[in-house]
């Protein structure tokens, strides 16, 4: 997979740089041994790192943006409830819901990047064997559409948003079916939401106006339903998924106060339920974050949302679907306020 390809070479690279590092250093250590130098200090501990010496590098808006900063990154992927049996390349899962929790650990500063579903990125077309055939601009939500089991599913979404988000590597991937979102509000005791537009025809209980502790089955009403529901737009539903996951968050916080494991707690409550790509199941480091760090709460990208058939040429104006281009400037922006970060000159 192209994930697995950039890494190798990411490797071979960074092992060619690391051994002419050791040498410049052991050449270093000797120059200062004859100069009479015991104490030899190395490695930057101010604004730019830790004494590591590793580099992020973000390509945006043409341009070339570094980082020294220690990142973790945690992809969440909602799913429609579509798909075929296991083993086909063609699986017809969507990722409807697509949220990366970025962690810095040099500025100790966390926020949760919701993406619009129709991001327009360009994603690697696999054929029905799984090599890529070639580069498409599509819709991000059909990036989950590819492969033949959970993982390389998730692995072809978090390629897609690492290519949106400027080469972002991802490291954790979870992923449920929006079908599931009764089970997570069942397990954190329910929600309550306020229904700022009136959704009478999906909820007799969603009156424009009302506070609603929603049940399992409103809940997945409540986050999913778009067709139906004031102007029918993405951006719409992203809103009352903003709404749904700030409490939500806010919730599983203050649970999180008094019982350390409550995280793993709630993943155990929810086994089964939850696909984990990468080693995302020890939630001790993840904790420890959430607790001790800034929080600085769900991030949007600003960009231009327009009707058009990228997705399948030759379509009337009526069956267009939503494409939405992304402002790389907001990308970056969201980046400035989580991380060191500044323009490779």
């Amino acid at each position: 997979m192209r994930r697995n390809r950039r890494g190798k070479r990411k490797i071979i690279i960074a092992l060619i740089i690391a051994a002419a590092l050791l040498a410049l250093f052991i050449a270093g250590l000797q120059f200062a041994e004859k100069l009479g130098i015991k104490d030899v200090q190395f490695g930057d501990t101010g604004e730019w790192g830790d004494g590591k010496i590793e580099t992020t590098e973000f390509g945006l808006n043409d341009k070339l943006y570094v980082t020294k900063d220690n990142l973790d990154t945690y992809l969440i992927i909602g799913t429609d409830s579509g798909g075929i049996d296991e083993g086909e390349m063609y699986s017809g899962e969507l990722a409807d819901f697509i949220t990366l929790l970025l962690v810095d650990n040099t500025t100790k500063k966390f926020a949760f990047l919701q993406m619009d579903r129709n991001s327009m990125v360009e994603m690697a077309v696999p054929d029905e064997t799984g090599n890529a055939e070639d580069l498409q601009k599509m819709q991000l939500c059909i990036s989950h559409w590819y492969g033949r089991d959970a993982d390389e599913r998730n692995e072809y979404t978090a390629e897609a948003v690492t290519t949106l988000l400027g080469d972002l590597y991802i490291e954790n991937i979870y992923s449920l079916e929006m079908t599931e979102i009764g089970a997570v509000n069942h397990a954190i005791g329910g929600v309550e939401v306020d229904i700022e537009t009136d959704m009478t025809n999906i909820d007799p209980a969603f009156v424009k106006g009302a506070h609603v502790l929603l049940d399992d089955e409103q809940a997945e009403k409540f986050v999913r339903a778009r067709m139906n529901v004031g102007k029918g737009t993405n951006a719409e539903r992203m809103a009352r998924q903003t709404q749904y996951m700030q409490k939500a968050y806010n919730l599983v916080m203050n649970q999180l106060r008094e019982n350390p494991n409550y995280i793993n707690d709630l993943y155990s409550e929810l086994d089964g339920k939850i696909h984990t790509t990468g080693s995302g199941k020890d939630f001790s480091r993840l904790t420890n974050q959430l607790l001790e760090y800034e929080a600085l709460g769900i991030m949007h990208f600003t960009g231009t949302t327009k009707m058009g058939d990228t997705l399948e040429e030759g379509l009337k104006k009526e069956d267009y679907h939503e494409e939405f281009y992304v402002d790389d400037e907001s990308i970056l922006a969201c980046y400035k306020k989580i991380m060191n970060i500044k323009e490779q000159q």
